[in-house]
Formats: structure tokens, C-alpha cells, sequence
């Protein structure tokens, strides 16, 4: 049962709840229906194994007590005939037994799944608290185990009785009837009273299973405290997720503030925007905001501009349109290719960044050849 942490349990467990629960081996099952399973299991058994059954204890029967065998009667006989009788009549239950343990793994595996954890065999401290343990004697779930073994013991007792009672006297005269008249009459009487008790019990095993499901649901229920801690556990503590996009957007403006010296321009607001502006007809269909920033992060992006002689242009409307309307290395939309070819056009001819003339001739150069 999951630790109680204070507050009222009013949210239904989250699948990681029922998971983690499900590996410390709480889950819902039914001990009754396992049993039920296996009682029918073999029934179905005996159906079919009836005739062999009991041509093999018949041979038994004649074998020992027939009158053609016998043996001196001392200690070490009587051992020996014991033996050979209790190895006789396992090898007669023995196929029943292995059915029955396959229908109770079986359903076992219905309600359960595979599951392999020694986690509840684990000492827990809880479990030597004598206040805990004097309050599990007045839980839901002891009254109810109380009240589900006397009420399985009644009807269990009722239906006994109502199976034999109107066979009484066969089963008072049994001494007078033949072996194999006994070993019918016994069957009989066996199968009569087992397919009754196993029908009963497959009933309460169902009820038993609905109630398992049901508390154990209840037990995993949630407080506030305990779903918000479950919710940073999928999510991430909130602290930490603030401090990695924090993180983000550092080592983003780094990056950013990296590909200035590249610009051919920066467009300015003058001092509220700046727009670092590149252009290479060799790999770009159209010009691209390399940077952007407002106040501080605009006067960093100029600081940097004039460090490495990025020629910077007064042009407040289309730095405000810019700054609005394209991200960080994106290309300009078309509808501002005009304003923009005439800010490049005007500084390729006051540019004088060696490297930028350069890559003009070299752009210029490829554009002759080409015609």
C-alpha cells in the first residue's frame, strides 16, 4: 500500500503510479479465483482421466486387499506397504495435480501478467511498527477479509449439506457394498460435491477479484502534493527547465552575435533596433537576417559592427519591419527585396572591408562569365 503523505487522495493514479506500484508487487488478485480455476481445471480433468483413474486405484485395491497378497506383519513391512501405497496413489493424482496447477498459473497470469520481483519479500520497518500493525487490524481491508472467509465458510458448509443430505444412508451402508461398488459410489459422491464447491467458489473469486481491483484503485489514489511531485517527475523540475532554456537562449545570442562580423550591413532604428543584414548571390536566393536585437542586445550587435567595420545604416522603418517580421536566419520576404537591394547597392560602393570587396569582384566576376 502506498505511504500515506498527508491530504485527501482526490485524483485517480497516473499510469506511473500504477507502474511503479505494480513493480514493488501491489497489484490486484484474487486468491479465491485462482482457486476456483484450478478446482474447475480439474474437474475438467477427471472428465476425461475418470476411466484410467479408476482402473488404476481398482488394481490397487485388488492388489492389497483382494486376499492374494501378503506379506509378515512386522515394522519394517508395514513401512514398506505404506510407501508403495503413497506412490501409488500420487502417481494416480499426480496428472490431476498438474492441471490444476496449470489452470491457477494460468489465471494467475490473467489478472497479474508476467511479473517476476522479489521487492515484497524486502523488510520494511513499517511492517514491525506496532501502531501501524494495530491499525491494520482496523482497516477495510482486514473487516473485509474477515467477512469474506466466514461468508465463503457458510456457504461452503450450506452447500456441502445440501449436496449430501438426501445421500446419507449410502453413505452410512458403504461398508456393505463391493470394492468397486465403494470406489463408484465414492466418486460419485466426490465429483457431486466438488463441481459445487468449485462453481461457489469461481463466484466469489469474481466478487473477490471486483473488490482487489477496486481498493487497490483506492490505495493508489493521489493527494495534490503527490501529483504535482509526479508531474515534475514527467515534466521536469520547473527550476531546471528555466535554467536550461535560459541556457538555450545564451548559448543562441552567442551564436548570433558570432555571425555579425559576417553582415554587409546593420540596419539600425538608430538606437532601439539594430538588424545585421547578409547577402552571397553565390549561395543565398536572398538576402538574410543574420541578427537582430532591441536595446541592449541592439547597441551589442553595433558595438561588434563597428569592432569589425560592418558599415551600419540608419533606416528606422525598414529596421522595424525587419525586427518584426523575420527570425534569426531566415530570408527577407520579397515585398522588402527592393528596400533591401538598395541598402546593399548603396554600401557595396562605401564598403571597404578587404575581404567583402573580394568576394564582390569574385561575385561580379562570376556573373561576366556567365553572360
Amino acid at each position: 500500500m502506498p505511504e500515506d503523505v498527508g491530504g485527501e487522495k482526490v485524483f485517480p493514479p497516473t499510469p506511473r503510479k500504477k507502474e511503479r506500484a505494480r513493480e514493488e508487487g501491489n497489484v490486484a488478485r484474487s486468491q479465491d479465483l485462482t482457486s476456483a480455476v484450478g478446482l474447475f481445471a480439474g474437474l475438467i480433468a477427471l472428465w476425461f482421466l475418470a476411466p484410467f483413474t479408476l482402473a488404476h486405484f481398482s488394481n490397487i485395491m485388488t492388489h492389497y486387499l483382494g486376499g492374494r497378497w501378503f506379506i509378515p506383519i512386522n515394522s519394517e513391512n508395514l513401512q514398506m506397504f505404506f510407501t508403495e501405497i503413497a506412490i501409488y496413489i500420487l502417481l494416480g493424482a499426480l496428472p490431476y495435480i498438474l492441471i490444476m496447477m496449470a489452470g491457477g498459473l494460468a489465471i494467475a497470469f490473467a489478472q497479474v501478467g508476467f511479473l517476476w520481483t522479489g521487492k515484497p519479500l524486502m523488510p520494511k520497518l513499517n511492517r514491525i511498527n506496532p501502531i501501524s500493525g494495530f491499525q491494520r487490524y482496523f482497516s477495510l481491508r482486514t473487516y473485509y477479509e474477515l467477512g469474506k472467509n466466514i461468508a465463503k465458510l457458510s456457504i461452503l458448509l450450506i452447500v456441502v449439506y445440501y449436496a449430501l443430505r438426501n445421500r446419507w444412508e449410502e453413505i452410512v451402508t458403504l461398508p456393505n457394498y463391493s470394492v468397486f461398488d465403494i470406489l463408484y459410489l465414492t466418486g460419485n459422491l466426490f465429483v457431486a460435491l466438488w463441481w459445487r464447491v468449485a462453481l461457489v467458489m469461481l463466484v466469489l473469486g469474481v466478487a473477490d477479484y471486483g473488490f482487489q481491483w477496486w481498493q487497490r484503485e483506492q490505495d493508489l489514489r493521489m493527494t495534490v502534493k503527490e501529483m504535482q511531485e509526479e508531474l515534475k517527475e514527467l515534466e521536469g523540475d520547473p527550476a531546471i527547465k528555466r535554467r536550461i532554456r535560459q541556457m538555450q537562449k545564451r548559448i543562441a545570442y552567442q551564436r548570433m552575435l558570432r555571425e555579425v562580423p559576417k553582415a554587409d550591413v546593420v540596419i539600425t532604428n538608430p538606437t532601439k533596433l539594430a538588424v545585421a543584414i547578409r547577402y552571397d548571390m553565390k549561395t543565398m536566393p536572398a538576402p538574410i537576417v543574420l541578427a537582430k536585437g532591441a536595446r541592449i542586445i541592439a547597441e551589442k550587435i553595433r558595438e561588434i559592427a563597428i569592432q569589425h567595420q560592418v558599415p551600419i545604416l540608419q533606416k528606422p522603418e525598414l529596421a522595424q519591419i525587419l525586427y518584426r517580421t523575420v527570425n534569426v536566419g531566415e530570408p527577407i520576404p520579397e515585398k522588402l527585396f527592393r528596400a533591401v537591394a538598395e541598402v546593399l547597392a548603396f554600401i557595396y560602393q562605401i564598403d571597404r572591408r578587404a575581404e567583402k570587396i573580394k568576394e564582390r569582384e569574385e561575385i561580379m566576376n562570376t556573373l561576366l562569365a556567365k553572360s
